[in-house]
């Protein structure tokens, strides 16, 4: 009995154990793995590194005066100027010492580390200071290469240079002998070595282009234009560091393609307007409309497909538009021509009411002409200005032409022109102009302060209301009208009180006409552009005898004066 309860309590505690003893032995499994695995593989052999740690070891101590003595050596040639074999070989052995130094002495401090890296540097910067020269005359040789046109020599060249740069500018070198500019300078470099064919082939496919667009064999110079906008194209996506990349290049390229494509298009244009223009020559302008839409239609198409063709034009387009505006208002633009000569003939014939009819007429068409037609060349602002102003003095064109024509006389020995008597009174400036710029107000005052260019648009005004030509009297004709006896009476310094009086108050002379001497001076017609033009027969600022001189000066044409008024002369 005692027996059975040991047992039972041994397998009870078997069983609270277990788990801890499985796991000791997994993880004595696990050691004696590891300790396998890191031992098995090939050993070195005779190879034997021990360990320094006393800094006063005599190794150490033979280790550092070596070091010394050799850079002691290297440092006395590099102070004299001259680097020899020997030295650089001190110095390469001085390196390899202090590395043997640090990895023996398992207590080597920063000041050793420190002097590890003085070391390589200055043995780099020695290495560096003949790639230097090497590289110089490598780079040098390749661009002789290069214009000699020995391609293959030239990037051999480039190349040992490039290699040799890269390896200063990777080393620990002092950074004076590094020159990341000429690594990329060669990298460059060789890509245009790279490039010079593409290049050849580009410039011997253009020349033969320009050559066949020369001959006009067409076929051809297309072939050879995109035979070199694919080589500049070529050179520009792979080679668009050097100096053959050209995008401008290539985009003329590309036009001229298109140009030659449009080039036939652009030919049946010419003929098409050229069509057209000989029809409207003909008269024909149905016609030359079709034509000119037609060819309108076409240069649409050339700016549409072939954008940078040197065949777009938005002009051309704009051109053709007004060409074919012309055309088409031809007939409406002859009949409302015809209207504007009926007009102003019923007007110079003084038939009013036939003249009223004719103006109805006329507005309805050049409306439609502006409203249809507004690019066509056959539309005449000025026409329509003329019509719009004869339309809103309708009710009053008898009045205007009844008050004219009764203060006109015939020019002395030339009945073809007729003078007016007096001066132009401010009653009949304010119904032409609907203004008043007199500084004297008085309905049958004469006008003053008028402008010579005022008095022109008068005249062309009164020209639209009398059919005929209105304009300013000549000097000459001035003083035909003045004829032998003089002007008759006259209002002067003495006796106009200072101011202008009533048109034709005055006592007339012997042939019909009055003040045209005194009172106001009066502008007089001048040819040409000048900036000046005459006023003549004085005003009543002037004394008698200045009068009886008959005085004329010349004032600027935008002058304006309260003693300066204006008279005129209609040509029948």
């Amino acid at each position: 009995m005692p027996a059975s309860r040991t047992k039972h309590h041994l397998i009870t505690f078997f069983q609270a154990v277990r788990i801890w003893l499985f796991l000791g032995l997994g993880l004595a499994a696990l050691g004696s793995l590891y300790y396998f695995l890191a031992n098995i593989g090939p050993k070195r052999v005779g190879e034997t590194v021990s360990t320094i740690t006393a800094p006063d070891d005599p190794a150490v101590a033979r280790l550092s005066d070596q070091i010394d003595a050799l850079e002691k050596q290297y440092r006395q040639a590099a102070d004299a100027g001259v680097i020899t074999a020997e030295s650089t070989q001190a110095l390469e052995q001085a390196v390899e010492k202090q590395k043997e130094l640090l990895r023996t002495y398992s207590g080597a401090g920063l000041d050793q580390s420190t002097r590890l890296v003085r070391l390589e540097t200055e043995l780099d910067s020695v290495r560096a200071r003949g790639k230097v020269l090497l590289v110089d005359r490598l780079e040098k040789d390749g661009e002789e290469l290069i214009s000699a046109d020995k391609l293959g020599e030239a990037r051999e060249k480039l190349q040992e240079a490039l290699r040799l740069q890269r390896e200063i500018n990777l080393s620990s070198a002092s950074s004076r002998y590094k020159n990341y500019v000429r690594e990329t300078s060669l990298v460059q470099g060789l890509a245009a070595v790279e490039a010079a064919p593409l290049r050849k082939e580009m410039e011997a496919s253009l020349a033969i282009a320009r050559q066949a667009a020369a001959e006009e064999r067409w076929a051809d110079a297309l072939t050879a234009y995109t035979a070199a906008r694919d080589a500049q194209a070529r050179i520009n996506r792979e080679y668009g560091r050097t100096r053959y990349a050209d995008l401008a290049g290539a985009d003329r390229l590309s036009a001229e393609i298109e140009s030659l494509n449009a080039a036939g298009v652009a030919a049946e244009i010419d003929v098409k307007e050229k069509a057209g223009d000989e029809a409207m020559s003909g008269r024909r302008a149905e016609e030359a409309a079709a034509l000119f839409n037609e060819a309108e239609t076409l240069q649409l198409q050339v700016n549409r497909n072939y954008p940078r063709s040197r065949f777009v034009s938005s002009q051309r387009i704009e051109d053709l538009q007004i060409k074919r505006q012309t055309a088409l208002s031809m007939n409406l633009a002859d009949s409302l021509d015809a209207l504007d000569k009926a007009i102003g003939g019923h007007l110079k014939k003084r038939q009013i009411v036939a003249a009223e009819q004719k103006l109805e007429e006329a507005g309805r068409l050049v409306e439609k002409l502006f409203k249809d037609y507004p690019k066509s060349r056959r539309l005449d602002g000025a026409l329509r200005i003329k019509l719009a102003y004869l339309s809103l003095r309708r009710a009053d064109l008898r009045t205007l032409q009844d008050e004219v024509y009764d203060r006109l006389l015939p020019l002395p020995g030339v009945a073809e022109r007729l003078l007016m008597r007096t001066e132009v009174t401010q009653s009949l400036y304010v119904l032409v102009m609907n203004t008043n710029p007199s500084r004297n107000p008085g309905r049958s005052v004469p006008v003053d302060s008028v402008s010579w260019n005022d008095a022109q648009e008068f005249c062309t005004r009164l020209s639209w209301l009398l059919g005929t030509t209105v304009r300013l009297p000549e000097p000459d004709e001035f003083r035909v009208a003045l004829g032998a006896d003089g002007a008759g009476g006259a209002w002067s310094r003495r006796n106009s009180e200072g101011r202008s009086h009533d048109a034709g108050s005055q006592k007339a002379n012997t042939a019909g006409f009055c003040d045209l001497l005194g009172n106001l001076a009066e502008w007089a017609a001048i040819s040409g552009s000048a900036d000046k033009a005459p006023i003549i027969g004085g005003s009543y600022m002037d004394e008698p005898d200045t009068l009886a001189k008959i005085p004329t000066e010349l004032r600027l044409k935008s002058d304006r004066a309260r003693h300066v008024g204006m008279r005129i002369l209609v040509e029948l």
